[in-house]
């Protein structure tokens, strides 16, 4: 407890880059990615809040169910949010762990290894991405369909884990459509953006629990700004404004279900239930 009487809402998010960084990098402190707005907003409405928040770069979904017990079980949340499944809608043919090596951020600032990334490492990851490019515009839509599927699996069965565990509410929230950068990019990324989030809809609609929720991303991006450019400016990642946008929707949707958590209720209403 606190000096409000309440439990904190503890709410728990897993996520790739798109759950922790904005587009573009590097402004002011007060721009805050969407766990801090949630964050905010449930304190600001008077619940005490414990937000907690792992996110990384290029993450494939298979992390969500190999760590769940790491990320959950000790905290015991009462909300989980899934911003996962990015990754697999991204490259088709590279492993992760290529990718993880390219964009790594923890090299160390060596003589040999600075001369590695920029004469070997950087210029051949460019190479293969512009190979990504090419043949992704000449691949069939299917292709790619088998991982999307996979990450799909992944999501659910993390579900059904740390629902059957703890029973906490789990928001899995859609993955963004891509920017025009994004799309340049990876042409068919769309399709597939749009088949993962399809075949969630449609697992979680199957599971028919009202306590696992599908987060509508796309549509509250697309009305608070229609032009995806504003909203993902890298193409793949909010914009701070819509870090904003995206926070007070979820912690919205948070707090109508936290209504009816009796462990989280009210002072006087938890003293006549005992």
């Amino acid at each position: 407890m606190n000096e409000t009487g309440l439990l904190p809402t503890r709410i728990f998010i897993r996520g790739a880059s798109t759950a922790g960084w904005s587009s573009p990098m590097g402004g002011p402190r007060q721009d805050l990615g969407f766990p801090r707005v949630i964050e905010r907003e449930l304190l600001a409405s008077g619940q005490p809040a414990d937000v907690r928040l792992v996110t990384v770069g290029g993450m494939p979904t298979s992390k969500v169910v190999r760590e769940w017990e790491r990320d959950v079980v000790g905290f015991s949340p009462d909300v989980v949010v899934y911003m996962v499944g990015h990754y697999e809608t991204l490259h088709v043919l590279w492993p992760n762990w290529l990718e993880r090596h390219a964009n790594a951020f923890t090299w160390l600032p060596r003589r040999l290894s600075t001369a590695y990334r920029k004469k070997v490492l950087r210029p051949v990851w460019r190479l293969l991405v512009r190979l990504q490019t090419e043949l992704d515009h000449r691949l069939p839509a299917r292709f790619g369909e088998r991982r999307v599927r996979n990450a799909v699996a992944d999501i659910m069965r993390a579900t059904a884990l740390v629902r059957d565990i703890q029973s906490p509410l789990v928001v899995v929230m859609e993955t963004p459509l891509p920017g025009s950068h994004g799309v340049a990019l990876f042409p068919g990324m769309p399709q597939r953006v749009d088949l993962l989030n399809r075949l969630v809809a449609e697992a979680v609609a199957a599971r028919g629990d009202g306590e696992v929720q599908v987060f509508a991303t796309n549509a509250i991006v697309s009305a608070a700004c229609p032009n995806r450019d504003e909203a993902l400016p890298d193409g793949f990642h909010f914009s701070p404004a819509m870090h904003d946008v995206v926070g007070r929707a979820l912690a919205a949707q948070i707090q109508e279900w936290t209504g009816t958590q009796s462990h989280l209720a009210q002072p006087d209403a938890a003293r006549d239930r005992r």
